[in-house]
C-alpha cells in the first residue's frame, strides 16, 4: 500500500509541476522556450509514478524516528530556501540553505557555516557573472 501512495504523491507532485510550468516563459534561452524543460521532467514523472499505482512492487521499509526527523528537517530548509530566496538575496539564501543541510546531513556546524560562507557567493559569482542569470545580491528586505 505504501507503495501505491508513493505513487499517487509523485504523480501529484508531477502534474502540478507539469500544470504551472507550462506557461513559464523567460526573456533568453532556447527557441522552444523554457516551459519544454517542466514538460520533459513532468510527463515521464507522471507515467512513471503511475506504474507505481498500477504495478507495485516490493516492501517498503521505513526510517526510525531520528531519519525521519532529519528527513523532515532538510524538507523544511528546502522550503525555507524557497520562500526566502527573494526576500534575503541569491547569496544570504543560499548560505542559509547549504549551512542547514550541511549539519542536518550530519556535518560538523563550523564547517557548514565555512563551506556555505564560500560556495554561496561562488555558486552566484558562477551564474551572474559566469553564467549571465541575473540574481539579486540583496534581497527585497536589503533594498
Amino acid at each position: 500500500m505504501s507503495v501505491r501512495l508513493a505513487g499517487v504523491a509523485i504523480f501529484m507532485i508531477a502534474a502540478l509541476y507539469t500544470w504551472y510550468g507550462r506557461d513559464y516563459t523567460a526573456s533568453f534561452g532556447d527557441v522552444l522556450g523554457p516551459s519544454v524543460f517542466p514538460m520533459i521532467v513532468g510527463i515521464p514523472a507522471m507515467i512513471l509514478s503511475a506504474s507505481l499505482v498500477v504495478f507495485p512492487t516490493g516492501q517498503v521499509a521505513w526510517p526510525d524516528r531520528s531519519h525521519m526527523l532529519r528527513q523532515v528537517a532538510a524538507l523544511a530548509i528546502l522550503l525555507g530556501y524557497a520562500f526566502l530566496l527573494l526576500p534575503l538575496g541569491f547569496p544570504l539564501a543560499t548560505f542559509g540553505l547549504i549551512a542547514g543541510m550541511g549539519i542536518v546531513l550530519g556535518g560538523s556546524p563550523v564547517k557548514a557555516i565555512i563551506l556555505g560562507a564560500f560556495f554561496a557567493p561562488a555558486l552566484w559569482a558562477l551564474f551572474d557573472q559566469v553564467l549571465g542569470l541575473p540574481l539579486a545580491v540583496l534581497g527585497r528586505w536589503f533594498t
